[in-house]
This record gives C-alpha cells, sequence and structure tokens, in this order.
C-alpha cells in the first residue's frame, strides 16, 4: 500500500501504530482490522502505510494449535542456574552504570533470546515495578524461578539501598553453587550411565544370543552346569516376561518420581542420599557448603540471623537438612546458640560447629562461615577428584566380572562336550 498523508495524529512519532475498522463493524478480530503505521513525519504531515502482519493471522487450527504447544514448552522449560547468575550480575552492572531498574530489565529481557521463559517473566517484571511494585515483590511471583533465599537477600539489598551488591554477591553465590553441584552430579552420572548402558547390553544378550546356545546345549542333553542353568532361566524369564518388564520400567520410574515429589518421600530420598557408601559424604559436603554460602550472603545483606537460618533452610535443596535447620531455628529463639543447638546432631560436622561457635563469640559469624564454604568447595574438588580415578578401574572390574561371568556360563557346557566328543 502506497504512504498516504493523514490528518488527525497530533502527536503522533515515527514508528507508532494504529488499528483501525470499518464504521459499524463491531468486531474485535485482529484479521478486520487495518493496521496503520507512521512512517515519516514532513512539514507538520504525517505519512502512513498499512502494515501488513501475516503472522497475526487467527482462526487457523494448526497455526494455533502450534502457539499452545511452544507456549507449553515455554512455560514448563526449566531456567538454567547459570541463567539466573548472569541475569543477576548483568543487573547489578547496569544499575551501578545508573540505568533505571525499568529499562535495565527491559534490555535484559530482549538479550535473553536463549531463553524465552526468561525473558518473559523480565518483561512482566519490569511492568510490575513500573506499576509501583519493588524488585523483590515481583520477583516473589515466580516462586518456580526465584527461591526464597534470592528473594530475601533481594529484599535486603533494598532495605539498605545497596541492592548492586545483593546482586553480585548472589551472582557469585549461585555461579559458584552451580559449579559444585555441576561436580557432584558428574561424579554420579558417570556411573549411572556406565551401568545403565551395561544392563542394556545384557539385555540383549538374553534375549539373542542365549537362546541360540541353549537350544544347542538342549539337543546335546548333555547335564549343563549350575552357572548355565542360572544364565538360561534368566533368558526364558527376559523372552517370555519382556512386555511386562518394557511396562513396568516407566511404570516403576514415574512412581518413583512421584513418591519423590511427597514431603515424606522426599525426606526418605534424601536421607538415603546422604548415607549412601562413597558418595554420601560428597553430597553432604556439598549441603553444608551451600548452607554456609548463602548463610554467609543473607546476614551480609543485613537479614536477621534466625531469619537467615529460616530462609536458607528451603535453599539447601536436602529435606533432612531443612527439617534440621528449621529445628535449630526454633531453639535459638529460645536463646540456645546457633553452635550448642548443631552440636547435637550428627548432620553438622564438629568443624563447622567449632567455627560457628567462634565466630559466635567474636561477632564475625558471616566471615567465619564464609571461610568454612569455602574450605568445603576445596573439599569436594579434591574428592570428586579422587573419586573419578577410583570410579573407572572400579567399573572395569564390573564389566570385567560380569561380562566373564556370562562367558564362563556359556563356554563351560561348550568345553564339556567337546571334552565328550574327543574322548569318544
Amino acid at each position: 500500500m502506497p504512504e498516504k498523508q493523514a490528518k488527525g495524529f497530533a502527536g503522533a512519532e515515527q514508528g507508532q501504530t494504529f488499528e483501525m475498522k470499518k464504521a459499524g463493524d463491531s468486531t474485535e478480530s485482529a484479521d478486520k482490522q487495518i493496521r496503520l503505521e507512521i512512517t515519516a513525519s514532513k512539514g507538520g504531515k504525517i505519512l502512513l502505510r498499512r502494515r501488513d502482519d501475516s503472522f497475526s493471522m487467527t482462526g487457523n487450527p494448526v497455526i494455533d494449535f502450534g502457539k499452545k504447544v511452544n507456549a507449553f514448552f515455554i512455560e514448563h522449560t526449566p531456567i538454567k542456574i547459570r541463567e539466573k547468575a548472569t541475569f543477576y550480575r548483568l543487573l547489578a552492572v547496569m544499575m551501578n552504570a545508573g540505568l533505571p531498574l525499568i529499562k535495565s530489565l527491559n534490555t535484559l529481557g530482549v538479550q535473553q533470546e536463549k531463553s524465552p521463559k526468561l525473558s518473559s517473566i523480565l518483561f512482566q517484571m519490569a511492568k510490575g515495578i513500573e506499576g509501583g511494585k519493588s524488585l523483590s515483590d515481583v520477583m516473589s511471583l515466580y516462586g518456580d524461578v526465584f527461591d526464597e533465599a534470592q528473594i530475601g537477600v533481594v529484599k535486603a539489598g533494598e532495605a539498605s539501598g545497596q541492592l548492586n551488591k545483593a546482586l553480585r554477591s548472589l551472582a557469585e553465590e549461585i555461579e559458584k553453587s552451580a559449579s559444585i553441584q555441576g561436580k557432584i552430579k558428574g561424579a554420579l552420572i558417570y556411573p549411572m550411565v556406565i551401568m545403565t548402558l551395561l544392563v542394556g547390553v545384557i539385555f540383549l544378550m538374553m534375549i539373542m544370543v542365549v537362546p541360540q546356545m541353549s537350544q544347542l546345549f538342549s539337543q546335546s542333553g548333555a547335564n549343563l552346569p549350575l552357572p548355565t542353568k542360572i544364565l538360561i532361566a534368566v533368558s526364558d524369564f527376559c523372552i517370555n516376561y519382556w512386555p511386562i518388564i518394557a511396562i513396568s520400567i516407566p511404570i516403576v520410574v514415574a512412581s518413583f518420581g512421584a513418591i519423590k515429589k511427597t514431603r515424606t518421600g522426599k525426606y526418605l530420598w534424601d536421607s538415603f542420599k546422604l548415607k549412601m557408601p562413597i558418595f554420601g559424604p560428597v553430597i553432604q559436603k556439598g549441603v553444608i557448603s551451600k548452607f554456609a554460602r548463602s548463610f554467609s550472603n543473607m546476614m551480609g545483606s543485613g537479614v536477621p540471623i534466625i531469619k537467615s537460618i529460616e530462609i536458607v533452610a528451603f535453599a539447601v535443596g536436602n529435606e533432612v537438612y531443612k527439617r534440621r535447620l528449621l529445628l535449630t531455628a526454633e531453639d535459638m529463639k529460645r536463646g540456645i546458640p546457633m553452635a550448642e543447638n548443631m552440636s547435637e546432631s550428627s548432620l553438622f560436622p564438629k568443624m563447622l560447629v567449632n567455627m560457628i561457635e567462634v565466630g559466635e563469640q567474636t561477632a564475625q559469624l558471616e566471615t567465619v562461615v564464609l571461610k568454612v564454604a569455602e574450605f568445603y568447595d576445596e573439599e569436594i574438588e579434591n574428592v570428586v577428584s579422587g573419586l573419578t580415578k577410583l570410579m573407572e578401574p572400579l567399573i572395569l572390574v564390573i564389566i570385567g566380572v560380569t561380562v566373564g561371568g556370562i562367558v564362563a556360563a556359556i563356554f563351560l557346557p561348550i568345553i564339556a562336550l567337546t571334552g565328550m566328543a574327543g574322548q569318544s
């Protein structure tokens, strides 16, 4: 459509869009409206052109369904920890440079192209702040993205006028916690993946290789060794009941996931993780490190000590420690010192309790607890490095024993048959 001069648009700016419809048409749908965009302003006259938004069509079921599916995946896609850390750091830099909070959030929303969910949330947060809310208020509307500890630090930073410092400390805490959690998960995932592949290979052997060998053994009529009988029995079970096995696995996994989401199930699972051989101490060190770092950050932001413990209890990511920390906060309200309370539980190492006691006596609890976090960070790195070196030969031994046992069960009767044939 060619550009036309238009009247009655006084005060309009270039790039502004107007929607018009025919007189008498009460339909509000976008596809029956004419969109006009201001392209220039010359000599006091406004030049308009028709804006063709071909992607704004409605009524097409395929397009509407695609939009709903896309919106569903965006809504249920988790935001990565490092993306939140980057958000806090960049927001602190922008505010330190003098940019208004609303403009900073909108700018960061545009930059978050790889995370549509975070981008949408930042735009909504900017609108909320424009409506008179504080940053901590709009963050609390997205509890699945920002946990209570992060909101508490931001709220304390707003109250003390040190929001930049609070945001920087949050970014450093999240980055360090993400690094530690990544190392712990890496140490756990490696053996799990190897064992899963091993089970898959064994299952394929049971339904493809062993049946062929069992036919040979049955034709010979020879008395089979016990390992071979067990192998054939397992193979027959896998062949006859493989549909039940295939259905049971996802049911068991889904049931386990549902149970873990309950309060009791989460407590039992977290308790089991802490008691696991080899990996339990590493997980415990990770929880203590997160507690110490978050607790130090909360106190450094001006949050009272008891309130800090209550908030951090929900952020440590372990139901066992969460319940124990909440009990600690209740006891401290009754006048029991923090170190004395923690000394009664085996969840807190003596080193941690002694350091907290020193911090309480010297009024430097924030600094002392941060040193504890740094100590456990180094401990985790050393333990994970040692575990990686230990797991490789251990896994090789497990694979060797398993595969060797299967091979022995297959070849023992073959050797026996060969000996019988030689004697005859």
